[in-house]
């Protein structure tokens, strides 16, 4: 079986005084505890609030850096994806694959020749917004302003479209969720969200945004982060609570895990790091979903994503 995670940000932890291969109480996510856990593992570059908006650049600069120097240090223990070509006999390579995405489009600064230098520096996927308004849309901390997509935003929707991008829509408002939608010709991905009926917090996405999801195809990252899941002791059952609630509204196909593993502080008990996500599938299979439908859930529906929209070779 193919696990995937969509989201983490370990690239934070990472210093020169210590390696992604072990990074020990540290961190939830290193390469040594992904090895024989996760097949596909997407590592954000995160622009944090300090830095914006004068520093964004330079900023996620540094961890793209960051990524590159840990992978090329890993090799051959490590195959970087960038393309679908990359992906091909994913379940039989020991490699553990990653993927570089940017969670906070201040990245930009407002000019789309820089997505293109992106590009070419190996990213794939770019959460659009951060909590904050930015030169592409308003985030979800906006959402009373009511906007959307910027005209910039219309802009960055289409080259990502080309250039074989992933459009992450995690952190982004509510109007700018759909505006996405309405520009995209692509599935779409929600990294790493969950669901406002059994948890109403911003972030979480309502019924109707999860039915929309499906009908262009994308995909839902449940994420481990308690605040997303509800309220009291938070344990592996709320996160299998969420992937129900979301299969039984758009069904086993568009729903994956989008960790946010050292994203956050504190994690549901028996998910405490990496090691545990094989607890997810094992709880599905207690609950009774087939054998087939786990396997999409825990990492089939992101690859045929990635497979979707990254470029050929």
């Amino acid at each position: 079986m193919i696990i995937a995670d969509a989201h983490c940000d370990t690239l934070l932890k990472i210093t020169d005084q210590n390696s992604l291969y072990d990074l020990g109480d540290h961190a939830h996510v290193d390469l040594k505890r992904l090895k024989n856990n996760v097949h596909l593992q997407v590592f954000a570059a995160f622009i944090q609030s300090r830095y914006k908006p004068f520093q964004s650049l330079q900023s996620g600069l540094k961890l793209i850096e960051i990524f590159h120097r840990e992978m090329e240090k890993n090799h051959p223990y490590v195959k970087v994806v960038t393309t679908r070509e990359d992906l091909k006999n994913l379940e039989n390579d020991e490699r553990i694959h990653t993927l570089l995405s940017i969670e906070g489009g201040e990245i930009l600064c407002g000019d789309i020749f820089l997505l293109k230098v992106l590009f070419r520096l190996g990213v794939r996927s770019i959460c659009l917004t951060w909590n904050q308004r930015n030169e592409i849309a308003d985030g979800c901390w906006e959402s009373n302003s009511g906007s959307g997509l910027t005209s910039f935003g219309i802009t960055v929707i289409n080259q990502m479209n080309l250039l074989g991008m992933l459009i992450d829509v995690s952190h982004i408002s509510e109007r700018g969720f759909w505006s996405v939608l309405e520009h995209t010709q692509q599935p779409i991905l929600v990294s790493h969200a969950n669901c406002k009926r059994l948890c109403p917090h911003i972030r979480n996405l309502d019924d109707g945004q999860i039915k929309a999801l499906r009908a262009n195809g994308g995909v839902m990252g449940i994420t481990f982060t308690p605040d997303f899941l509800g309220s009291g002791m938070i344990t592996v059952d709320d996160v299998l609570k969420h992937i129900d609630y979301a299969v039984s509204l758009v069904g086993p196909d568009y729903v994956g895990l989008g960790s946010d593993f050292d994203g956050t502080d504190h994690l549901p008990q028996g998910l405490e790091d990496v090691t545990k996500i094989f607890l997810i599938a094992e709880g599905l299979l207690k609950r009774g979903y087939r054998s087939t439908d786990i396997e999409k859930i825990m990492g089939d529906n992101f690859v045929r994503l990635c497979k979707k929209v990254l470029p050929e070779k």
